[in-house]
């Protein structure tokens, strides 16, 4: 599996590999087109390439959606992280 995402791109550079397989395909491929190159293309481009990787239709909404609950999902698992972490330190 190949996950080209620019994991320099805000709190995503704290994610372990192994948090980013967790995701499914439509997941990977809403923060796939929200970071790296296409992250400051316009939103025609990024729908575009959505409806191209995943064969389904996307539209504005959708993907804010997709988006928001995906970064949700992405702050839950390194809050997780973080938790874990803290109690194996203690």
């Amino acid at each position: 599996m190949k996950i080209d995402i620019d994991l320099k791109a805000g709190f995503l550079q704290s994610l372990k590999r192994e948090v980013l397989a967790t995701l499914t395909p439509e997941e990977r491929a809403v923060i796939e087109v929200s970071t790296g190159e296409l992250g400051n293309k316009p939103d025609a481009v990024k729908l575009g390439w959505l409806k191209m990787r995943t064969k389904e239709t996307w539209t504005k909404q959708r993907y804010t959606r997709a988006l928001a609950r995906t970064m949700q999902k992405l702050r839950d698992a390194v809050a997780a992280e973080e938790r874990r972490r803290k109690e194996k330190e203690e």
